[in-house]
């Protein structure tokens, strides 16, 4: 039988990671305070189809292959790091006021999608 020192832990534990919104809630209710209820619900299910790639992923075993082998690692990482820097010079490339007007944020739904994937 587990003992109550670590039935405790592990409850506090687990109510610390229900009650504290992850990246992926809070980029939802950003993109849904921001650009609606239709954006934030394609956000959402983005986030879902995402999941559901690296979950097959891993079941066919693509992840592990990636893991075991050091090239295919490095591989994807440079690519990883070169997406990261291409999403940062485009964001400094861009022209966006510093305040924008109200609703100039919105996004399309099929693009929110997109992004969170």
């Amino acid at each position: 039988m587990i003992d109550l020192a670590t039935l405790i832990a592990y409850v506090a534990v687990v109510l610390g990671f229900v009650f504290i919104p992850g990246p992926a809630t809070l980029l939802t209710v950003a993109r849904a305070t921001s650009s609606g209820t239709r954006v934030g619900i394609a956000t959402g299910a983005g986030i879902a189809a995402g999941d559901v790639v690296h979950t097959f992923m891993a079941i066919v075993g693509i992840s592990a292959i990636i893991a075991t082998s050091a090239a295919l690692f490095s591989i994807v990482k440079y690519i990883g790091a070169a997406y990261l820097i291409y999403l940062g010079i485009r964001a400094i490339i861009e022209k966006t006021p510093a305040y924008p007007a109200a609703g100039a944020l919105a996004i399309p739904a099929t693009k929110a999608f997109r992004q969170a994937v």
